[in-house]
């Protein structure tokens, strides 16, 4: 009988299988470390319109493949390389490798870190990656309090509704959203902002914005007259958000200032530092960010500037408490109240979350606080370096002198007008990332547009950066 069920379960078995799986997993790593070591005489992308790319990957899956090296390869081919030095679009990280083993770990164990019992090193890992992070901003471990979510977007939305149920005088969860509560928000804030507040129920007209200046910075100054007209509305603003730094151009806000507002008034105030607080491992940038001790809660990414695969992002509240009351819950096959303390879940949108901080703990375990350090330094000086070499050329301007790793700027030609100018570089961008020698983004800034380079790959030079605006001018 026992043999008639594992002959009828073979597939089982074959799937399990320690020789084949430590055979194909030297394979893949073979596969990685030669991309790795020949991206550079890559294209950056092959483009295929999506419809292809569908057809491309579309199979029958009663059909199998003993061969994982032909999957594999064919991914890698048919990726973004962000390991190219020519990639410098999105705000996505260059993966550090050791960060990529970490993955390989926690995915084979599936452990999760939201429920202690279910992850006990994985709880004990994120523990010490959260109060190590919260170090970093100068936060009192002692009062702080951290929790991972995956993403920006939703450490936004976790912590915009922690300020809603701290600060709108009622119990939200309990009785409902009323209609009164309000944000204050940059004009240059990121979508996910507003798009949390949309869904917390507070409608656009609940959004109030604050100009920037010419740097694109919130306008500290103004946010008095925005507050009071909020309460001429009948307003009850539960939050502040400020921008460290913003996603167009790579401003940084005032903080000091913006806190000065928030603690006159009592009010919540957020930083938006996901793409941004890294700058704090830097003892050369992190005057940027001078004031984030003062918010309410921060967010980080360490999938951005601290080169961790997505997603790994750090909701940091300086007071641990109110991180607690950001859902009220009763689940008692999963919450136990007398471990609220140990299981993430009660402070996080996910139940079962990913082990996101094996990733960031094993790099900084192998490689040490330098080497982020030097990442930042290196990434900014970069833009910097690439910035001057912009107002060194007459065919090129930049948006603004950049603070940190963003560079937005713009090919000209005199006799276009300003939509034609626009539209050129538009059609200069797709030309580019058509052919596959460089990956860049562009940005709208006050009616303009301009071409826009994330500098995340510390490979990436100033070598390749020159080569890029040989190349704008070819394709113009």
């Amino acid at each position: 009988m026992a043999q008639k069920i594992k002959s009828e379960y073979q597939s089982i078995t074959e799937a399990y299988d320690l020789d084949q799986f430590k055979a194909r997993a030297y394979q893949v790593v073979e596969i990685l470390a030669n991309y790795l070591a020949n991206v550079e005489n890559e294209p950056v992308l092959k483009w295929q319109d999506p419809e292809v790319a569908v057809a491309s990957w579309s199979r029958d899956f009663t059909k199998t493949t003993p061969e994982i090296t032909t999957i594999v390869k064919k991914f890698i081919d048919e990726s973004n390389h962000l390991h190219s030095p020519c990639y410098a679009g999105h705000q996505v990280s260059t993966p550090l490798p050791t960060a990529a083993l970490a993955e390989f770990v926690y995915s084979f164990l599936n452990s999760p870190s939201s429920i202690y019992e279910m992850g006990p090193a994985s709880y004990g890992i994120e523990q010490a990656i959260v109060r190590w992070l919260a170090e970093q901003l100068y936060i009192n471990t002692e009062t702080a309090g951290a929790v991972l979510t995956s993403g920006g977007s939703l450490g936004n939305l976790t912590a915009l509704l922690t300020a809603r149920q701290v600060n709108a005088g009622y119990d939200v969860w309990q009785e409902g959203v009323k209609d009164d509560l309000a944000i204050i928000v940059s004009d240059q804030n990121h979508y996910s902002i507003s798009r949390a507040a949309h869904i917390m129920g507070l409608g656009s007209k609940s959004i109030y914005t604050v100009a920037t200046d010419e740097e694109f910075k919130l306008k500290s100054s103004e946010l008095e007259a925005v507050y009071q007209q909020s309460q001429k509305d009948g307003k009850k603003v539960i939050a502040v958000c400020a921008s460290a730094c913003s996603t167009s151009t790579g401003s940084y806000d005032d903080l000091n200032a913006i806190a000065d507002f928030c603690e006159t008034h009592d009010l919540w105030l957020h930083v938006d530092g996901a793409h941004g607080a890294s700058v704090a491992l830097s003892e050369k940038y992190k005057h940027l960010i001078e004031g984030i001790n003062r918010a309410d809660s921060v967010v980080w990414d360490a999938h951005k500037m601290m080169a961790i695969p997505s997603l790994i992002t750090a909701v940091i509240y300086k007071n641990r408490a109110e991180s607690y009351s950001t859902f009220s819950q009763e689940a008692s096959y999963l919450l136990d109240h007398n471990s609220i303390e140990r299981d993430t879940c009660n402070r996080t949108v996910e139940c079962t979350k990913p082990n996101m901080a094996m990733k960031l703990y094993l790099s900084l375990a192998i490689h040490g606080e330098e080497f982020f350090s030097d990442y930042i330094d290196y990434t900014h000086d970069l833009a910097t370096r690439f910035a001057e070499l912009i107002k060194r050329q007459d065919d090129f301007e930049l948006a603004i002198e950049p603070e940190s790793n963003i560079v937005c700027f713009r090919y000209l030609e005199k006799e276009l007008n300003s939509v034609e100018l626009n539209q050129l570089q538009k059609d200069l961008r797709e030309k580019i990332i058509r052919s596959g020698d460089f990956y860049l983004v562009k940005t709208d800034l006050r009616g303009k547009t301009y071409l826009r380079v994330s500098l995340m790959n510390p490979l990436t030079k100033i070598d390749h950066l020159e080569e890029l605006l040989c190349l704008i001018r070819k394709a113009a």
